[in-house]
């Protein structure tokens, strides 16, 4: 029997690692007794882990038990990990203080914008405006930054991840001035993308050497050595996304955690701490918590992180000196 853990990131983590080599048995049994919080990034992963385990196995039947989480239900938890139980995805709700878990097939964005003449980049946008909506709260801030800040995560699945979906989830809690956002991938992971470039080979040998070097400023598979990293492309990868995202986060009284493969990484007002429990995703998980009161100065903010980056960049020999047009767009720059 495979207990699953009440669904807190550390929890999900832990068991994401637990059950890494575990071998299902015919007619197993998954209790999901214990299961009474459910965060929305804890939810990703713990029912992804779940959903690849089973699907690597080679047994014809598991047995869900105590599957009577209501908010679970109709966050379609069970239904992410293959139970047929509570909301189905074919159903298209939500309101202002949640977005319960989706999946998007990047086949389906690369035909919409086909059919759009736009590339997967601006229809990437107009889904991350969509979704900004439900979340924002009226906040305009809050509205434009979050906008920025699922557009870059999103964006880089398809450029870079080779999985074939989007997979996320949201909370608003407004009792604790709390969002929660998390995105999943199933693709490559941080450590493989960046790796495919020769100029980090010699610098990353673990997954979470790869972590810390993808929230660091100005690092790109597309960086070229040598080369100009420039371009008028306004969707150019520039590698600031991550760096931004996760330092306005901490900033602003919120948290940021980045999961690949074997190792995750959470960045808050602290400073940076890496789980020292293995985990084990395939692909990447992001999860974001802002707090919507303080994000009147976030601009002042991102403006001093970002100007911060390009200095720290500039002093990196294997990272792009500037931020991207859609970056600095975002932040009033251009």
């Amino acid at each position: 029997m495979i207990k699953v853990p009440d669904l807190t990131a550390d929890n999900a983590l832990k068991f994401s690692g637990e059950i890494q080599d575990y071998q299902l048995s015919e007619g197993e049994v998954f209790d999901f007794s214990d299961v009474h919080n459910c965060d929305p990034f804890p939810m990703l992963v713990v029912s992804r882990t779940i959903w690849q385990l089973r699907k690597r196995s080679d047994v014809k039947k598991c047995v869900a038990h105590e599957c009577n989480n209501g908010y679970a239900e109709h966050m379609r938890f069970y239904r992410a990990v293959g139970i047929k139980q509570g909301k189905d995805f074919s159903e298209n709700y939500g309101n202002q203080r949640y977005l319960p878990i989706t999946c998007l097939k990047i086949s389906d964005l690369r035909e919409t914008g086909a059919a759009n003449l736009e590339r997967i980049q601006e229809v990437i946008v107009n889904k991350s405006k969509l979704m900004a909506n439900v979340l924002s709260q009226g906040n305009a801030s809050y509205k434009k930054w979050l906008s920025y800040a699922l557009t870059e995560i999103m964006r880089n699945i398809p450029e870079h991840s080779q999985g074939d979906a989007i997979w996320y989830c949201a909370q608003y809690w407004p009792s604790f001035d709390l969002v929660e956002l998390a995105i999943m991938d199933e693709g490559i992971g941080i450590r493989n993308s960046l790796l495919s470039n020769n100029a980090y080979e010699n610098l990353i040998h673990s997954d979470e050497e790869a972590l810390e070097y993808a929230v660091s400023p100005g690092i790109s598979r597309t960086f070229v050595p040598g080369g100009q990293n420039f371009s008028n492309d306004e969707w150019a990868n520039s590698g600031y996304g991550l760096y931004m995202i996760s330092h306005i986060c901490a900033e602003l009284g919120g948290s940021f955690i980045i999961a690949s493969g074997d190792a995750a990484l959470k960045i808050d007002e602290s400073g940076k701490k890496t789980y020292s429990k293995s985990c084990h995703l395939q692909g990447t998980a992001i999860c974001l918590r802002v707090r919507l009161s303080r994000m009147g100065n976030y601009e002042d903010v991102a403006r001093r992180i970002l100007n911060l980056g390009e200095k720290e960049a500039k002093e990196n020999g294997r990272a792009i000196k500037s931020a991207s047009k859609s970056t600095r767009s975002i932040l009033g720059y251009e």
